[in-house]
């Protein structure tokens, strides 16, 4: 997620690498080879020249985008510069996920304190969509994944959800990489309101919603909408409503 550069206080989030995409832009006629490949990889596309689902991988659905984005809020916005977009998502799984947010300890304890809180206030945004989500926040659980803060991402970024997918394990969490400063003031500590709502659009990737096309949302590629949306809601509906891997055709 990057900063949305406009006067004084305004961050953005746009999602970089794993993070920036819940769906993967397909390349050729093929499908994403079953080995795992990182989300934003060059070599993480389909083989051109192969029928969709036929890799040596089990058959998996191929669906047009009338049958499948309908009332599907934004799952299917990719499909306006693509011809066809795969959906990843959690495969197989049912119970609870559970996120280790630690404090960012190079920080005053303070200004930590509040960061941590918030970001696990934004990834329990989803709780129970389609997953119950427990933010561990003393490290005594097991983790599926955690968050890891840094005090810059490079350029304008302010969060990045790292992932991978693979037809034999569907998509898995790496981390959630949170910054705790300003990218055009590192002096300056971030508002937990921007980290909040920054760990609510990376725990979307996490669980594998894409970007959304309107202001409105949270998926947004920047910060503007203040909490979840119905299309939102609907997107991650639609997604768990449909197999992980499924191919869907302009």
């Amino acid at each position: 997620m990057t900063r949305r550069i406009s006067p004084v206080t305004a961050i953005a989030g746009v999602l970089l690498v794993g993070g920036a995409v819940g769906l993967l832009r397909g390349r050729g006629e093929g499908s994403i080879e079953p080995e795992a490949c990182e989300e934003g990889a060059p070599d993480c596309g389909p083989a051109p020249g192969t029928p969709p689902g036929t890799d040596d991988g089990p058959l998996r659905t191929v669906l047009s985008a009338a049958d499948a984005c309908r009332n599907a809020g934004y799952l299917c916005a990719d499909l306006t510069q693509n011809e066809r977009i795969r959906l990843m998502r959690w495969k197989d799984f049912a119970g609870t996920i559970v996120v280790h947010v630690p404090r960012p300890a190079f920080e005053p304890a303070a200004e930590a304190n509040r960061l941590q809180q918030a970001a696990a206030l934004g990834l329990r945004a989803w709780n129970g969509q389609p997953f119950e989500i427990l933010t561990d926040l003393r490290g005594d659980r097991t983790p599926h994944f955690s968050v890891t803060w840094t005090q810059s991402l490079g350029g304008s970024q302010i969060g990045v959800a790292r992932t991978r997918w693979s037809v034999a394990t569907g998509l898995e969490v790496a981390s959630i990489e949170l910054a705790t400063r300003s990218p055009f003031d590192p002096n300056r500590v971030l508002d937990p309101q921007q980290v909040r709502l920054t760990a609510a659009h990376e725990m979307g990737h996490a669980l594998g919603v894409p970007h959304s096309d309107s202001e409105r949302d949270v998926m947004y590629p920047t910060n503007t909408a203040t909490s979840l949306s119905a299309q939102d809601y609907r997107t991650m509906e639609s997604l768990y409503r449909l197999p992980d891997g499924t191919e869907i055709l302009r």
